[in-house]
């Protein structure tokens, strides 16, 4: 794991804490949320602006203070103050990231990205749904994404656990095995 996404877990862990403790966890997802929104949907020009070092640390945080003060919790503000104050803007994604997976963690849920060729109908993405469901414990939220290029099946990417068996990927293998065959022969 890089040296960037260790810190940003160890913002997002801190800032999990918090909202436990203070029985916040879904305001400060919801305030981390509108901020990142905030953030992306401006100009690139102006949100090179959250990154770039060249400006001052203070007048930075002053514009990130009048911007959501009062719109976002304290908790949330204090982590864009920290960021800026050491640097770390860039890291804001990530703790988005860590920190989402902290509530759905501490809440039994557990994010699937699920890669086909076409849309999954209703009763599929139901029983795979379940399916997962079943081994893990958890309640799954599925994300799909459409990728023409997997060809045919499906693959699964569950937090560390991933499977596999799209069409494309029985085709590399099968690849690997013929030219494995033929360099022994």
């Amino acid at each position: 794991m890089n040296v960037s996404r260790a810190a940003a877990r160890v913002y997002a862990r801190a800032l999990f804490e918090i909202g436990v403790e203070e029985k916040a966890v879904g305001r400060i997802y919801d305030d981390l949320h509108a901020v990142h929104a905030a953030i992306r949907a401006l100009d690139p020009k102006l949100r090179a602006f959250f990154q770039a070092p060249q400006l001052r640390r203070e007048d930075k945080r002053r514009i990130l203070h009048m911007a959501f003060e009062g719109k976002v919790s304290r908790p949330v503000l204090g982590l864009i103050h920290v960021l800026v104050q050491k640097r770390r803007e860039p890291l804001f994604d990530n703790v988005v990231q860590e920190f989402d997976r902290h509530r759905d963690a501490h809440e039994g849920r557990v994010q699937a990205h699920v890669t086909t060729a076409r849309k999954l109908d209703e009763d599929l993405a139901a029983a795979l749904r379940a399916a997962l469901e079943q081994r893990t414990g958890k309640t799954v939220v599925l994300q799909q994404t459409i990728d023409p290029d997997v060809v045919g099946g499906i693959r699964v990417n569950l937090g560390d656990y991933v499977l596999d068996g799209t069409v494309r990927r029985g085709l590399m293998d099968l690849r690997r095995t013929l030219a494995a065959t033929h360099r022994q022969g």
